[in-house]
């Protein structure tokens, strides 16, 4: 069985029945969701190329020579046809030819076209001025919304959390976020509802739980109804029905920090299991 729901990847809904019984295959532009897809702790479709430090070369890239078009992500950087690693780390390469660099850090380098969690700080002009965790702070316009106006406006308050993407991310600009798509969508980004539990992790956990090929959501929704949004900045943002079941799920995610994949499937089973037979014990008293 194989369906697509016009959603944001990072913006997983797990109260939908469907999502709950499925393991989430990225898109770029939709959520497919396929039954036949099997929990592995490789990324499938990721290749591990080896070991790089900043300013060593990566590849040789002449646009006009190659005709094999290729995408660099975090950590590498195309100069004078060279590119090269900025942060030390795994280099790793998809199937799509995505080259990026992968390394553990809680400081987060703005990418474009990522997708990040940020708190309102204040309003300046027709901007927003946004915290998302970088060296400098991010804006984003009234009009970068769906179905904003002049007369429309989108308006947020200070301590608002925020999901969007960025469209500039570069060492002379500031970054500059949008929650619209292409074709001026939301799919899923926007605001966030108050009453969720918003915590940070490390970068390449957040990287972790959005694999398509990780189930680590997915086991987490056999105990709890929830949805989380991932931000390439290591925050996340879970909402349940309870703030202890909220609490529950973050501690879960947390488990990746220091647990490889197999064991912390066990452990939030096994924490999980404990938290609800505790809970049904209280209710019945």
């Amino acid at each position: 069985m194989t369906m697509k729901l016009p959603s944001n990847p990072h913006y997983v809904d797990l109260n939908h029945p469907q999502q709950q019984q499925h393991v989430l295959r990225y898109n770029p532009r939709a959520l497919e969701i396929n039954s036949e897809t099997k929990m592995s702790q490789e990324v499938a479709g990721v290749e591990v190329l080896k070991v790089v430090l900043p300013g060593d070369e990566v590849l040789q890239y002449n646009p006009d020579r190659n005709k094999e078009r290729i995408f660099i992500g975090p950590g590498l950087r195309w100069e004078d046809n060279v590119i090269r690693a900025t942060r030390p780390g795994l280099l790793k390469k998809t199937l799509k030819r995505l080259y990026y660099v992968d390394s553990h850090q809680k400081r987060y380098i703005p990418q474009k076209r990522e997708f990040v969690i940020g708190t309102v700080l204040k309003k300046k002009g027709d901007n927003y001025i946004i915290d998302i965790g970088a060296s400098e702070q991010a804006t984003i316009s009234y009009l970068s919304f769906e179905n904003a106006s002049k007369k429309t406006k989108k308006e947020m308050k200070v301590g608002d959390l925020i999901f969007g993407q960025l469209l500039v991310a570069n060492k002379d600009m500031e970054p500059e976020l949008v929650c619209i798509d292409t074709y001026d969508r939301a799919v899923g980004m926007g605001p966030l509802p108050e009453g969720g539990l918003l915590f940070n992790v490390s970068l390449h956990v957040a990287r972790l739980i959005v694999n398509p090929k990780n189930s680590f959501l997915l086991t987490i929704s056999k105990m709890f109804k929830y949805t989380i949004v991932v931000g390439f900045n290591g925050r996340i943002w879970v909402k349940a029905k309870k703030q202890g079941e909220m609490v529950a799920i973050m501690n879960c995610i947390l488990m990746l920090e220091v647990m490889t994949l197999e064991e912390a499937n066990e452990n939030a089973l096994r924490v999980l299991s404990s938290f609800s037979q505790h809970n049904s014990k209280e209710a019945t008293c």
